[in-house]
């Protein structure tokens, strides 16, 4: 691994240097380098070559004019050969640059050393001097390494006998050490300039041009990340300044399109207000700052009642005006409060920051008594409004927008010209955060907790039974209804009832002498996961059948309650009076147990209505044996109320909450029970009496 890592690092090196030898600063600074370099060695190089040629050239005109002095001398001097000697001996002293001198003769034929200051290098001259046969001056060089000789031979006449010519050698070493030195000088300081120049010129280029041309990379760059504003605001007077102000310019020209390009993609063209497509961005940017602060958002869902009647009866000009007048109007009365836009055709949106239910609610019809104020030629125009809100409703923009359309159109077909918040008893939408969030309920361990809510005997004051509720875990944003009622639409309604059916008739302990009584409807009675649950002993159970839900094979229904009435159930009719079926339906499944609805016990003692309703219900189950049970008693006065109707059974607040297993009824609604249950014992026993009389005096 160390050796991947090590090849890693030298590969991005590699990399990085590579990146850096392609830029344009680097290139031209090598080039300059190299040039100069060149440059430096060409000069080194000629100049060296000239201060040695001049050395040659002085020591030749050097050795000439020994030579010649030389020549003169030996005219002057006899032919002894000790004198020779001792005249070569005293020219080396006086010439000091002189590497030798020699004095050559002719003796049988041949040339040999007559005298020489150097007698070892004798002979390979003469091999030099018989070459030329000392006719001419003929000049010479010797370099072999360890010396380096400048040669001259030249014939002498008029000398004494026997004296043919003279061989001199000049040594240049000394020379060739002072140009090497000079040219090791002259290359550092030429090295130096030259580098100089280089560094000066670099300088000089990335001030001038190189540095001018990063910037306008950079702002270029900014330009393509969306930064249109960046200008080089560049006030240089040079072709770069000129350079400048051109894309400075274009830039302007740029940000300007943008800005129109903008405005026509994110404003609708003919309210002015939000498009589609920036109401989507006003409403994520929304809910993620609610999301942060902990806050809520709601959103409202208008559109124009009757518009497409309005449109055609006065044209399209007439409706883009009226389109306009609602546009405007919105925009004002939502001002500092939230965002207005326009969804398309005659629909609109108000996107509400820190807004619940009831608060957006309020909003809502000040927008609509705005719109209906406008004046239109005598046509009066009322909006339809849908209204939900996040988090309470849904967690996320798009489901928010389907939760609204879908009380919008709750609204629309309930009436028109109101508006409506999100109810999921009443609005039949199904979003995927729906989706998501029931599935990972039905997959989550524990996820129902049942709660048991007493029914209480109104004739003793006594806990008769408990009826099991669903409660979901973490889940109290949303009644338990909704959680069903989608299960059901999902397909998976008889899953979630059987899960909630287990849970309800697991509970521990329960009162000897109290029934436990559980909801189930009609189709997942039906279902095998809920035949399964209830397979067992059912007695002190009683099964509760919905009214909601139309029975689609009363035969199956009929033999299912047989079953479940053979294994020991009761069987009642939940929300009596408030669903389809009616008193048929419950003459049809022969319920022991009839459950009123709550809205027809809330005011009951206010309504005579509802008191005549009541006591029909009474009747009805005194003549067929079954028992009333009055659901959603919250007050003494409708429990003292039914408790004279004489129904049965009851339960509500009034009497106890739903609560884990095994709440207690209050102890005034019991005394209530308990008082209501003498007073009708007192009427009876009056009536008795009274009725004994009258038939004694008959007798």
């Amino acid at each position: 691994m160390a050796i991947a890592a090590m090849d890693s690092a030298m590969q991005r090196r590699v990399g990085r240097a590579g990146r850096a030898l392609r830029t344009l600063r680097v290139q031209v600074s090598l080039a300059l380098l190299v040039g100069a370099a060149a440059c430096a060695w060409v000069a080194s190089d000629s100049s060296g070559e000239e201060l040695a040629g001049a050395y040659r050239e002085a020591s030749a005109e050097v050795l000439l004019a020994v030579g010649r002095g030389f020549e003169q001398e030996l005219r002057r001097a006899p032919a002894d050969a000790d004198e020779l000697e001792q005249m070569t001996e005293a020219l080396d002293e006086r010439q000091r640059g002189l590497a030798r001198a020699s004095v050559v003769g002719s003796r049988d034929g041949r040339l040999v050393r007559l005298a020489s200051t150097d007698a070892s290098l004798v002979d390979s001259d003469f091999r030099a001097a018989r070459g030329t046969g000392l006719s001419e001056v003929a000049q010479g060089e010797v370099n072999d390494g360890d010396r380096h000789l400048l040669t001259l031979t030249m014939p002498v006449v008029g000398g004494p006998p026997g004296v043919r010519g003279l061989e001199l050698a000049y040594d240049l070493s000394p020379h060739d050490a002072a140009v090497a030195s000079r040219s090791r000088r002259f290359a550092l300081i030429l090295t130096g300039l030259l580098l100089a120049f280089t560094a000066f010129t670099a300088l000089v280029l990335g001030r001038g041009i190189f540095r001018p041309l990063h910037r306008l990379r950079v702002v270029t760059q900014r330009i393509k990340d969306g930064e249109l504003g960046a200008r080089l605001d560049w006030t240089r007077g040079d072709e770069l300044g000129l350079l400048a102000r051109d894309f400075d310019a274009m830039a302007g020209e740029l940000e300007e399109k943008h800005r129109r390009l903008e405005s026509l993609a994110l404003e609708d063209p003919l309210t002015g207000l939000a498009n589609h497509r920036q109401f989507q961005q006003i409403l994520a940017h929304e809910i993620e700052l609610a999301q942060d602060s902990g806050t809520s958002v709601g959103l409202v869902v208008l559109d124009i009642d009757h518009f497409k009647r309005l449109n055609d009866a006065r044209g399209h000009p007439f409706g883009d005006d009226v389109l306009r007048s609602v546009g405007a109007r919105l925009s004002d009365a939502m001002r500092g409060i939230g965002y207005a836009a326009r969804l398309g055709g005659d629909e609109f949106a108000v996107v509400l920051p820190n807004t619940d239910g009831q608060r957006a609610l309020a909003l809502c019809e000040a927008a609509r008594a705005a719109i209906a104020s406008l004046d239109l030629y005598g046509y009066e125009l009322t909006c339809s409004a849908g209204i939900a809100c996040y988090p309470s409703d849904a967690r996320t923009g798009p489901a928010l927008v389907q939760l609204a359309d879908g009380s919008l159109y709750w609204s629309k077909t309930s009436g028109r010209g109101q508006a409506r918040l999100y109810d999921p008893e009443h609005v039949l939408v199904v979003t995927e955060e729906q989706r998501a969030e029931f599935g990972s309920l039905l997959e989550a361990p524990n996820a129902i907790t049942p709660v048991f809510q007493p029914i209480v005997d109104l004739r003793s004051g006594e806990v008769a039974g408990y009826e099991a509720l669903a409660r979901f875990a973490g889940r109290s944003e949303r009644p338990p209804s909704w959680w069903f009622a989608q299960a059901h639409r999902f397909g998976l309604g008889a899953r979630l009832e059987a899960a909630a059916l287990r849970a309800a008739l697991a509970a521990p302990d329960r009162p000897p002498g109290t029934y436990l009584s559980v909801n189930v409807s009609p189709s997942a009675l039906l279902s095998p996961e809920v035949r399964e649950v209830v397979s067992g002993d059912l007695t002190s159970c009683v099964i509760e059948i919905t009214e909601h839900e139309q029975v689609a094979d009363d035969a199956a229904l009929q033999s299912a309650l047989a079953t479940a009435r053979e294994r020991g159930a009761r069987v009642a009719v939940d929300d009596a009076g408030a669903g389809y079926a009616g008193l048929q339906q419950v003459m049809r499944m022969g319920a022991e147990l009839i459950k009123l609805d709550r809205a027809l016990i809330q005011g009951i003692h206010l309504d005579r209505a509802k008191l005549a309703l009541v006591e029909s219900f009474v009747s009805f189950a005194s003549s067929t044996g079954a028992e009333l049970c009055a659901e959603g008693i919250e007050s003494l006065e409708e429990l003292r109320t039914l408790a004279d109707l004489g129904v049965g059974y009851g339960q509500g607040f009034g009497l106890a909450r739903p609560g884990p297993p095994w709440p207690t009824i209050a102890a005034e609604a019991a005394a209530t029970c308990r008082a209501a249950a003498g007073d009708r014992a007192g009427v009876i026993s009056l009536a008795g009496r009274r009725s004994s009389a009258g038939l004694a005096g008959a007798r």
